[in-house]
């Protein structure tokens, strides 16, 4: 079976009252994960949203190795052009270090235009700022001391301590769900991780030629494949409880976020994207075996090197439910 990490929910909506409940239930919901064989627990963000969502996927992942004892933390992803990369490569310093070598550093261009201009910059400019990141948080995290000249970063006489535990360096992952940006990760992250949302078929070609351009400059490959899971005691169940996830997924139709493939032109308006369309190649859901049947199946045609699984979403499940679904899956599809 895969390595396998929880991606929790840290937004309340429509207006944040309970988010102090909701990010202790997601350290709840890690500790669980934990005690069930998950391999991490990873924290997404965004900015100035009014339900809240957390901005710092650091600090939440801190927290959650300081309540945990071998779960690896980490960000899934963490948004880099909006955060200075020194400052990004000395808190995962202090975190590598006070978890004892547990942290997985996963970041991402953005791709929200709201997130830039809280910041006053430029979404345009989230390539080359990303580019540069990631080379100064490798440089910063492996050379007692350096200097860089970029575009966006000019940096003199630079040396961080403490150094992270892990050596080299704890991993990178680059987030990307274009050609351009999925190249990108292969040449600069030691791997890629997916988006939540594309199809097994936009999946598999994504992963070819990530897959190529990686082996292109001599580098290993390494797949993080992001889903949505729906684990119940049946299909039935699932399909019962999947509104909250279905109000994603029409979330992402309505915005254009999937990438048009053969499956989406038979699909004409929000009501057409059910449950039972998105179950065949975009979400796994029903029984546990329901659910292995569907891992078999993106092992098979993807050839993921890693899973990260989301569980709950602001609607629901509830925390009680999603604590169960942790265990069931842990007892019967990772043990199974």
């Amino acid at each position: 079976m895969l390595k396998v990490g929880y991606l929790p929910c840290t937004q309340d909506p429509p207006r944040g009252e309970n988010i102090a409940r909701v990010l202790q239930e997601a350290v709840t919901e890690a500790q669980v994960a934990e005690r069930s064989g998950f391999d991490s627990c990873m924290f997404s963000e965004h900015h100035h949203q009014p339900d809240f969502y957390i901005p710092n996927t650091l600090l939440m992942a801190g927290l959650v190795g300081m309540k945990t004892e071998k779960l690896k933390v980490g960000t899934c992803t963490l948004l880099l052009p909006l955060v200075h990369p020194v400052h990004v490569a000395e808190d995962s310093a202090i975190i590598d270090q006070i978890t004892g070598g547990r942290l997985i550093l996963s970041v991402g261009a953005g791709y929200s235009e709201p997130d830039f201009g809280a910041f006053g910059l430029s979404v345009a400019e989230r390539a080359a700022r990303t580019r540069e990141g990631v080379e100064i948080i490798k440089k910063c995290w492996t050379e007692e001391r350096f200097s860089y000249q970029g575009k966006h970063y000019q940096l003199h006489d630079v040396s961080i301590t403490p150094k992270p535990m892990q050596k080299p360096c704890p991993p990178i992952w680059l987030a990307a769900g274009t050609d351009f940006g999925i190249k990108r990760a292969a040449r600069l992250a030691d791997g890629w991780i997916t988006d939540l949302m594309q199809s097994v078929e936009v999946m598999k070609r994504f992963a070819e030629i990530y897959r190529a351009e990686a082996r292109k400059h001599g580098k290993t490959p390494m797949v993080a494949l992001v889903r949505d899971m729906c684990l119940a005691d049946s299909m039935e169940a699932a399909r019962r409880d999947s509104g909250p996830v279905m109000y994603t997924h029409r979330f992402y139709f309505r915005n254009k976020g999937y990438v048009e493939d053969e499956f989406l032109k038979g699909i004409r308006s929000e009501e057409d994207w059910t449950f039972d369309r998105a179950i065949k190649n975009r979400i796994i859901a029903g029984s546990a075996q329901n659910c292995r049947e569907q891992l078999r199946m993106w092992q098979e045609e993807v050839r993921p090197d890693y899973l990260v699984l989301r569980m709950r979403h602001p609607g629901g499940p509830s925390h009680g439910k999603v604590v169960e679904a942790i265990r069931g899956f842990g007892e019967k599809v990772l043990s199974g």
